[in-house]
């Protein structure tokens, strides 16, 4: 009975799949893939990277850091002392798990004792599940753990910055506790005519009350702390040391330090006394849009560009249906404060309508005011308001237009509203540039800067390589991977190679790039010296390296310094209309690229107006089918293309490699069809290669 409880038990025992990285520290890489096939099967999405050496961990804790670690068995001891120190030196809150044989309760204190969380093992079924529960418990405990210090932090800054919007703003605002005034800011003090606000704090709010007035206010106050009259207006006549200022005053409900509090606000437009506003934005509508087109056709200082910005609030209607008309203008008025704040000193802000701001910003050069504008929406998404214990947040749609002399000022106004208007319906939370002129400069721009980050990243080793696996229809035991370039930014950030080849291929970067990657590929092959550990690396080449074949190939040469290459190690890959554009270099290519023993393939096969007589002029050993041949999978004129160009590889004794495969019933058709080969996110999503100069191994 007791038997049957304990299996019951175990069986009800579930674990939550948890999504991530891990980095497994380990002299061999068929411990990560053990471990990544384990946890996969188990239902975790989790990316499993391998590092060989210390100086690799330490690259990607720095760069790119995993949710996970773990140390192997098979890295020596005084090894895994030192990835347990980088680990704590450079992530300190990263959890650590050392991997070990037969773990045992003593061996697993003293990895605990040695700065692990936890000891496991992957030699049999009952270990790795046990791996599979701690690796979860670990990553769990993790992103809670991160979570809750981003939350902290983010508290700490809202705070900060409550705070110092409640000093800068035109508003006038008290905190008002059982009572008492507890803080003041400048323009209270300044309706009341004080010098200082902290002379306001300690005196009862009622002694600021005209006296006629004490009596409803009490009442008011009364009210606020039961929940009613939240945020309504009431007119409030405060006495100062000039007279009695007649005001429009919302009181707000809160806390501070866990006691309830009242917010009085007093917004800038509803000091009656003092109306003028603290600066247009406060204005109506219509007043806005007129001073906004005469800023606008004003004169543009010399060395400075000026752009307009149309500011629109996403969802208003929404904002509206669940907190109410007046508490969503409220909300809104708080945005538009928001706004004010992160404006420059001579930046101006103009109300168009009660969700829709301008604003005119002058800099000396337009990516100044782009990335304003992208600052304004970032900002003000990750900004909570808070009004009457309801808490909201507020996205921007941004317009931005760079006027020129030609343009009207009616018609700018007019793009900028159509254009803010059309985005927000559409998905919202996005700069849209307006402008054909405008649009093209930014693009420009952006290309530009990207090549410039590429160029650096080439410079300072900041190029990495992932790999996507090839998977055989026909029981080929060997390993085939396409080689991917990826690149790290100064931040950290990784980019994929559609994010950046463009525009390294526009600043003419791509021979570069080709070599860095050609020369990664051999060295990795080199340094994987275990029969287990070798592959097959499809590797590609860009126009412009077709296009300097000679060049490349006097480079290939001397890089391997007489040595031959081997044909299932390394396969070179060019497009098919890249060859076709440069025929005869291709051809000249490929036979000397098979002549060093490498082997070819062509990609994207397959959308030429001649590919079937292409495979009688280029050696290839391999076709890589283009994506679109996928993609229209259950088009006939498709699969009779591709049937067709099938049989004619198989003539030419040319293996079959088919790409974007994500559907397992796609796969199955095309081992149908005779297809050697596939690739895509059903077989696999690419991974990052670590690569490293000198192997753990070699060090101790």
């Amino acid at each position: 009975m007791v038997a049957v409880a304990t299996d019951e038990w175990r069986d009800a025992l579930t674990v939550s799949p948890v999504s991530g990285s891990l980095l497994v520290v380990s002299q061999s890489e068929d411990t990560a893939r053990k471990i990544e096939n384990s946890l996969r099967n188990a239902g975790h999405p989790l990316r499993v990277r391998w590092a060989q050496t210390l100086d690799t961990l330490e690259d990607s804790l720095r760069n790119n850091p995993p949710d996970l670690v773990i140390a192997d068995r098979d890295v020596p001891a005084a090894s895994r002392d030192r990835v347990l120190e980088a680990c704590k030196r450079l992530q300190p809150e990263l959890p650590v798990l050392l991997l070990g044989r037969q773990p045992a309760l003593d061996a697993t204190l003293a990895a605990i004792a040695a700065g692990a969380e936890d000891l496991v093992g992957c030699d049999d079924s009952t270990q790795l599940k046990h791996l599979e529960r701690v690796v979860a418990r670990e990553i769990a405990r993790h992103n809670l753990s991160r979570s809750l210090r981003q939350t902290r932090a983010r508290l700490a800054d809202f705070e900060s910055r409550h705070e110092k919007l409640t000093e800068s703003t035109g508003d006038a605002v008290a905190t008002v506790q059982e009572g008492i005034v507890v803080r003041a800011n400048v323009a209270l003090a300044k309706l009341l005519g004080q010098d200082d606000p902290a002379k306001l704090a300690g005196h009862p709010l009622i002694d600021l009350v005209a006296t006629d007035q004490q009596g409803e206010i009490k009442e008011r106050l009364r009210a606020v702390l039961k929940g009613r009259h939240l945020g309504e207006r009431l007119e409030l006549r405060l006495s100062g040391r000039s007279g009695v200022a007649v005001v429009k005053a919302q009181m707000i409900l809160g806390s501070q330090d866990g006691e309830q509090v009242i917010e009085l606000l007093i917004r800038a437009a509803d000091q009656l006394r003092d109306a003028a506003p603290a600066n247009a934005a406060a204005s109506g509508p219509a007043e806005g849009r007129s001073a906004f087109r005469s800023a606008l056709a004003a004169p543009v200082p010399n060395g400075m560009t000026r752009a307009a910005l149309l500011l629109h609030i996403d969802d208003f209607a929404g904002l509206e249906d669940r907190v109410g008309h007046v508490d969503a203008e409220a909300l809104i008025g708080l945005g538009s404060t928001a706004i004010a704040s992160r404006l420059g000193a001579g930046d101006r802000l103009f109300g168009f309508s009660i969700d829709e701001r301008a604003a005119i910003v002058e800099r000396p050069e337009l990516t100044s005011i782009e990335r304003l504008a992208e600052t304004l929406r970032r900002e003000l998404r990750e900004e909570i308001f808070s009004l009457n214990d309801r808490e909201a947040q507020l996205t921007l749609t941004i317009a931005l237009f760079q006027p020129g002399p030609a343009d009207v000022v009616d018609t700018v106004i007019k793009q900028l509203v159509s254009e803010a208007r059309g985005a927000s319906a559409k998905d919202g939370n996005r700069v849209v540039i307006v402008g054909s002129s405008t649009r093209t400069a930014q693009a420009e721009r952006e290309e530009a800067r990207i090549a410039a980050l590429t160029r650096r990243a080439l410079v300072e080793d900041r190029m990495k390589l992932a790999w996507q696996s090839i998977a055989s229809l026909e029981g080929d035991t060997r390993n085939h991977f396409d080689l991917l370039v990826r690149m790290t930014d100064e931040t950290g950030r990784e980019w994929t190679a559609s994010e950046f080849l463009p525009a390294a291929q526009k600043f003419n970067l791509m021979r570069s790039i080709d070599r860095w990657v050609v020369g990664s590929a051999l060295d990795l092959i080199a340094r994987r010296t275990r029969p287990q550990d070798t592959a097959t690396l499809f590797v590609k080449i860009s126009e412009d390296t077709v296009r300097d074949a000679e060049a490349f190939m006097v480079w290939l040469r001397e890089l391997l310094g007489g040595r031959q290459l081997k044909r299932d190690e390394i396969v070179f890959e060019a497009q098919e209309l890249v060859l076709q554009n440069h025929i005869r270099k291709a051809r000249t290519l490929t036979r000397e690229l098979v002549e060093l023993g490498a082997g070819f393939a062509i990609e994207h096969f397959g959308v030429g107006p001649s590919s079937a007589q292409m495979l009688d002029y280029i050696p290839a050993q391999f076709l890589k089918f283009h994506a679109s041949f996928t993609q229209s999978f259950g088009d006939r004129a498709t699969i009779a293309r591709l049937s067709e160009l099938v049989e004619a590889a198989k003539q030419h004794k040319m293996k079959t490699i088919v790409s974007h495969v994500e559907d397992a019933n796609v796969m199955a058709r095309l081992w149908q069809m005779g297809v050697n080969y596939i690739s895509g996110y059903h077989v696999q999503e690419p991974e990052v290669v670590m690569l490293s100069d000198d192997p753990m191994a070699a060090k101790h």
